[in-house]
């Protein structure tokens, strides 16, 4: 299943959609405009929450916990490295990539792809071209994309200020 978004993932904290590939809105995502960490939450269009990511903020490095259903299936951290960003997963998922381009994928504990995103670079916005290759899964690699691509883009904006 291909989607897209066309936007930031997060600027200052509003709603962005997730469009299927015949350009109608699958999926809303929607962050809190004051708290304390990110907090993101994915709707379907008719309101129910399928997911929900919160950040941790009392840990040394980024650190997210990814609720389906109000139960924690994984949490993500950054590890400290000074080159470039990378990601520890738990329940034995991995994720690989490019994370500073937002070009990455997620493998499950068996090693197969559940999901990647890809960003493309287009005037003043970017789109974000996901695709989810175990639609068992789909909500989980969408929430840790997000979460993520999220986290690079928070970095990005604040090393540009």
């Amino acid at each position: 299943m291909k989607y897209y978004i066309h936007e930031k993932l997060i600027s200052l904290h509003r709603k962005f959609y997730v469009y299927d590939e015949d350009g109608k809105k699958v999926y809303e995502i929607s962050s809190k405009l004051i708290s304390v960490g990110d907090k993101t939450t994915l709707y379907d269009m008719r309101g129910k929450k399928y997911a929900y990511i919160e950040e941790r903020i009392l840990h040394l490095m980024p650190h997210y916990d990814i609720y389906l259903e109000d139960h924690l299936v994984c949490s993500i951290s950054k590890k400290f490295q000074l080159i470039k960003n990378d990601y520890k997963l738990t329940n034995g998922y991995k994720v690989n990539g490019n994370f500073l381009a937002c070009n990455f994928q997620i493998k499950d504990p068996h090693g197969d792809i559940m999901g990647s995103i890809k960003r493309k670079l287009i005037s003043i916005r970017d789109k974000y071209e996901i695709d989810i290759f175990d639609e068992k899964q789909e909500l989980l690699a969408l929430a840790i994309l997000i979460a993520i691509t999220n986290d690079v883009n928070r970095a990005q904006q604040n090393n540009a200020s």
